[in-house]
C-alpha cells in the first residue's frame, strides 16, 4: 500500500525528531518534559498506519464484491427471462401445428419446414439474445432449426434425455453441445413439446451467452481497471472469462465465499478475491453460477482518487470528518486523540514560555529556541496525522462517488434490459394464432382469457394483460379482479398508436402516467397489433407492467451494501425524468413527485455536481440516463442513486497560524512579553505576568443559575477555580470544544481565577510604541478590549489586549468571585 508506507516513512522521520526533542529538553531541564509526548505521538502514530491500511484494504475489497455482486445479478435476471421465454414459446401454435401435419402426413415437407423456420425467425428478430432455435423429435433427430449451416441430423446430448423425464418445466444446459459442434460453450434452454401428456418433440433456444457476458463485463470494468471478473461453477471451474489470457476459461480458481474476501494465489500471482451468490430474482436462483472477482496484488491499492478528488471541497471533507458511513470508530477517534495530545503538547510550552519570559538565565534564548522547534514539531506531527486522513477521507469519498456511479449504471442497465423484454413480449405474443382469429371471427376455438392468463403466469411481472379490439373495446383479460373491464372502451393515447402500427417489428408504448389498467397509479403499457391473415389490423394487445414493485426492485438490487450484505442505512435509489419528476423511488418519494435537487445533476458531463445535501445529509451521487439495450431504445430516465456521506452540520475552521512578528528588535527599543490565544476567530492578548499558567478544562463543572458566561468551576492547586467563558463574555462565540482554561492572577490581591478560551497561541516580545489606546466606547467588549497591537504586515490580524481589571468589574458586579490566595499562590508571586 503504497499510500500507507508514505505516511509511514514521514511518521518515522517525525519520531526521530521526537527523539532528538525530547533528550534535549531532559538535558536542559527546562520543565517542558517530552518524553510522555514522543509516547503518546508514537503510539498513536502506530495506530494510525494499522487503521490506514485497514481502511485502504476495506475499500479495495467493497468495490471488488461490488462488481462480482452485480455481474452475477445482471445475468442472473436474464436468465430468468429465458425460463419464461421457452415455456411460453413451447406452446406456440405454429410448431404445434407442424407437429400436427407432421404425424399426419408422416414426412417433413420443405414447405412446412421453411414455415415453421420462418415463425423462429420472426421470433429471433424480437428477442434477438437468441442465436438459433432448434426443434427435436423425442429420439434426438433435428426436425427444424433456424440455423442452417449447421448440418447436424441427430443430438446424442444429455439434455434430450434430462428434458424428456425433467419434473420441472424447463432445462437449462450449460457447456458443449453436439448441436453447436464449433460452439465450445453455449448455454441452451429446452422444454418438451406436445399436447395433453404426450410429448412429441423437445424445443430447443440458444442463448447469446459469450455476447451477453461481455456487455456485462464491459460496463463493469474501465479501461484502466486491472480487476478480473469471471463465473464461476459450484467447483470454482471459470465458465465465463473478462480477460481469458489472465484467468482461462476452464481453470479452477479458488472459491472466496468469505463475506469480506481475502487474497489468494493463482497461477504464480496473487490476488485479491471474492466470490458472491446470485440474490436472485423473483424466485429464481440461476443455474448455480458464482459472480467471480479477482485484482491483482501489486493493483490492489493504486492511488484512485484522481480528477474526482479536486470536486471535493475541504469544507464537505471537512464536515464528514465524523461520518460512521467514511470511517470505522478506530480511526475516528485518532484526530481526536491527537488533537487532545497537541492541546497537552501547546500548554506545555506555552507555559514553558511564560516561565522563561521572566529568567534571567544566559540560556534562555536557546531554551525558547528549544521551545519553538518542540511546538513545531507538534504542529508538523498533528498536520502529518491531519492530512493522512483526509488524504484517505478524499480517496474513500472519491471511491464512494464511482461506486454511486457504477451502481446508477446498474440500475439503468437492468432497467433497460427489463424494458427490452417488455417490448419483445408485447409484439410476440400479438403474432398469436388463436388471438388473431378470435379478433378477426368474433370468436375461436380456444378461450383468449385462458391464454392470456397462461401467459401472465409465466411472466409475472404484469399487472393485467389485455386484449382490445380495433376500436379499443376490451374483449379479453388476463387479471380476474379486472373481468369487469371487458366490453369498456381505453381512450388512452397508446391504444390508438398501438391501432396505428405498421408492422409486427413495431410497438408502441404509453406514457410513464396513471392508467385505469393499473388502478389509477402510474405504470407503462407496452402495446403491439394484432392482424388477420390479409395483414389488416384487427385489434391489439396490451401488456401493463406492474411498475410499482417492479422498479422498486430493480432499484434496491442497485443499492449499496455492507461487507454484511446489509443494505447501506439511508442510501436511497431513484428513477427521475428530465423535470426531477419521480418514476420510481426505494425511499418515501412516490411517482409525480419533485425531487428538490437541482436539474444540472442530471449532466452527466465530467464537472457535474458528485455531491449533494439533501435533507440535512450529504450524499455522493451517481447519476445515469438509460441508453437502451440491443435495439431498444430505451424509457429515457435517469437513475440516481445516492449513498450518505454524513450529516450535514456546520463547521468552524479555528485559525491556527500564529501570528508572530519576525522584525528584529532594535536594542533600545522597550518591550513586553505578551502571552496570546483565540476566543472565535479573535486574536486576544494578557501581559505575560498577569498569567499563572494553562490549564486543561476539561474538568470544569457548571454552577446552577450561573450567567451563561460563567462556565463553572474548575479544581486547581486543591482549591476551586471560578472560571469565566471568554468567548460567550465577548459574545466571539465558541469555534472548536477545545478546553484551554487560563489561569489569571488579579493585580494587588494575588487572587486566581481562570478565562476558558478556545486556542493557546504565541508569546511574542512586542515593542512598547506598537500598542495603542482603542478609544472610549461604551461597549463592554469595548471596555474589556482597551488595547490593540498595531500590525506591521496588512494580512496579520489585530492583536487585542485585556483590561483585567475591567474584566473583574463586570464579572463582580454580575456576582462572579475570586478564589482566594494561598500560601503556593504568594510563594510563587514572591518567587517569581
Amino acid at each position: 500500500m503504497s499510500s500507507v508506507e508514505d505516511y509511514r516513512a514521514r511518521l518515522a522521520s517525525l519520531q526521530g525528531s521526537w527523539d532528538t526533542l525530547s533528550l534535549l529538553s531532559h538535558l536542559r531541564g527546562d520543565g517542558a518534559d517530552m518524553s510522555g509526548t514522543r509516547q503518546a505521538f508514537e503510539a498513536l502514530a502506530n495506530d494510525l498506519v494499522h487503521s490506514l491500511s485497514e481502511e485502504t484494504y476495506k475499500k479495495a475489497m467493497l468495490a471488488l464484491r461490488a462488481k462480482a455482486q452485480i455481474a452475477i445479478d445482471v445475468i442472473v435476471r436474464n436468465l430468468f427471462e429465458r425460463t419464461a421465454d421457452i415455456g411460453f414459446l413451447a406452446i406456440d401454435d405454429e410448431i404445434r401445428d407442424y407437429l400436427r401435419q407432421r404425424r399426419r402426413d408422416g414426412s417433413q415437407a420443405g414447405e412446412l419446414n421453411d414455415r415453421l423456420r420462418g415463425r423462429f425467425r420472426e421470433y429471433i428478430s424480437k428477442y434477438s439474445v437468441y442465436h438459433d432455435v432448434v426443434l427435436l423429435d423425442t429420439s434426438g433427430e433435428v426436425l427444424v432449426r433456424l440455423d442452417e449451416r449447421y448440418e447436424v441430423a441427430r443430438t446424442s446430448h444429455e439434455l434430450l434425455k434430462k428434458t424428456l423425464t425433467t419434473r420441472q418445466g424447463y432445462v437449462e444446459t450449460f457447456g458443449r453441445v453436439d448441436l453447436l459442434p464449433d460452439v465450445e460453450r453455449t448455454l441452451i434452454y429446452s422444454f418438451r413439446v406436445g399436447e395433453g401428456s404426450r410429448t412429441e418433440a423437445v424445443l430447443c433456444l440458444c442463448f447469446r451467452f459469450d455476447d451477453e457476458v461481455k456487455g456485462i463485463f464491459a460496463k463493469l470494468r474501465a479501461a484502466e481497471d486491472w480487476s478480473e471478473l469471471c463465473f464461476l461453477d459450484e467447483h470454482g471451474t471459470v465458465l465465463a472469462s473478462s480477460d481469458a489470457w489472465q484467468i482461462p476459461i476452464g481453470a479452477t480458481v479458488p472459491l472466496v465465499l468469505d463475506t469480506g474476501g481475502r487474497i489468494v494465489r493463482f497461477a504464480g500471482r496473487e490476488y485479491l478475491a471474492v466470490s458472491c451468490r446470485t440474490q436472485g430474482y423473483q424466485g429464481y436462483m440461476g443455474p448455480g453460477w458464482l459472480g467471480h472477482a479477482m485484482l491483482p496484488i501489486e493493483h490492489a491499492f493504486d492511488a484512485q482518487t484522481g480528477a474526482d478528488g479536486k470536486h471535493i471541497s475541504r469544507e464537505l471533507l471537512a464536515a464528514l470528518r465524523e461520518s460512521e458511513t467514511i470511517f470505522s470508530p478506530a480511526l475516528r477517534k485518532i484526530p481526536v486523540q491527537a488533537d487532545a495530545i497537541q492541546r497537552e503538547l501547546n500548554r506545555t510550552v506555552w507555559n514553558g514560555n511564560v516561565r522563561l519570559a521572566t529568567s534571567t538565565d544566559s540560556s534562555s534564548d536557546f531554551t525558547k529556541v528549544l521551545l519553538r522547534e518542540i511546538g513545531n514539531a507538534g504542529r508538523r506531527t498533528q498536520e502529518t496525522f491531519e492530512r493522512s486522513i483526509s488524504e484517505l477521507q478524499e480517496t474513500v469519498v472519491s471511491s464512494i462517488l464511482d461506486d454511486a456511479r457504477l451502481l446508477a449504471s446498474l440500475a439503468v442497465d437492468v432497467l433497460d434490459r427489463n424494458l427490452y423484454e417488455r417490448a419483445n413480449d408485447c409484439r410476440w405474443w400479438a403474432l398469436n394464432g388463436a388471438l388473431s382469429r378470435y379478433l378477426s371471427q368474433g370468436g375461436g376455438d380456444r378461450d383468449p382469457s385462458e391464454i392470456l392468463r397462461h401467459i401472465n403466469s409465466l411472466y409475472t411481472v404484469y399487472h393485467d394483460i389485455v386484449l382490445f379490439d380495433s376500436e379499443g373495446c376490451i374483449v379479453a383479460v388476463s387479471n380476474a379482479t379486472h373481468a369487469g373491464k371487458v366490453g369498456s372502451i381505453v381512450r388512452e393515447p397508446w391504444v390508438a398508436a398501438t391501432l396505428e402500427l405498421r408492422d409486427s417489428q413495431q410497438y408502441a408504448v404509453s406514457a410513464f402516467a396513471p392508467s385505469v389498467l393499473y388502478n389509477g397509479q402510474h405504470t407503462l403499457i407496452y402495446g403491439a397489433a394484432i392482424r388477420n391473415e390479409a395483414r389488416r389490423v384487427v385489434g391489439g394487445i396490451g401488456i401493463v407492467f406492474d411498475c410499482a414493485p417492479q422498479f422498486t426492485a430493480m432499484l434496491r438490487d442497485a443499492l449499496p451494501r455492507t461487507e454484511s450484505g446489509e443494505l447501506v442505512s439511508g442510501s436511497i435509489g431513484l428513477f427521475v425524468d428530465a423535470h426531477m419528476s419521480v418514476v420510481a423511488a426505494t425511499s418515501r418519494y412516490q411517482p409525480g413527485d419533485t425531487i428538490d435537487l437541482p436539474r444540472e445533476i442530471l449532466n452527466t458531463n465530467e464537472g457535474a455536481p458528485q455531491t449533494v445535501c439533501m435533507n440535512g445529509v450529504h450524499y455522493a451521487i451517481g447519476v445515469r440516463k438509460t441508453s437502451g439495450y440491443r435495439e431498444y431504445s430505451g424509457m429515457g430516465v435517469f437513475s440516481l442513486i445516492l449513498i450518505p456521506l454524513g450529516a450535514a452540520t456546520e463547521h468552524v475552521t479555528l485559525r491556527r497560524a500564529e501570528a508572530q512578528s519576525h522584525r528584529r528588535l532594535a536594542a533600545h527599543e522597550a518591550v513586553v512579553d505578551v502571552a496570546t490565544f483565540y476566543c472565535g476567530q479573535q486574536r486576544l492578548g494578557l501581559m505575560r505576568d498577569e498569567i499563572v499558567e494553562a490549564l486543561d478544562g476539561t474538568q470544569i463543572r457548571p454552577i446552577p443559575n450561573a450567567p451563561a458566561w460563567h462556565a463553572g468551576l474548575l479544581m486547581y492547586r486543591e482549591a476551586p477555580l471560578p472560571v469565566i467563558d471568554l468567548g460567550r463574555l465577548l459574545n466571539a462565540g465558541r469555534g472548536s470544544d477545545a478546553r484551554n482554561v487560563i489561569a489569571v492572577r488579579a493585580a494587588g490581591t494575588g487572587q486566581l481565577f481562570g478565562l476558558l478560551v478556545d486556542e493557546l497561541a504565541d508569546i511574542p516580545e512586542i515593542a512598547v510604541n506598537r500598542i495603542l489606546p482603542v478609544g472610549e466606547m461604551n461597549t463592554r467588549g469595548a471596555a474589556i478590549l482597551d488595547r490593540a497591537v498595531r500590525p506591521e504586515h496588512p494580512e496579520e490580524p489585530v492583536l487585542m489586549l485585556m483590561n483585567i481589571e475591567q474584566l473583574l468589574i463586570y464579572a463582580g458586579a454580575a456576582g462572579f468571585k475570586l478564589a482566594p490566595a494561598t500560601a503556593s499562590d504568594t510563594q510563587l508571586e514572591a518567587a517569581s
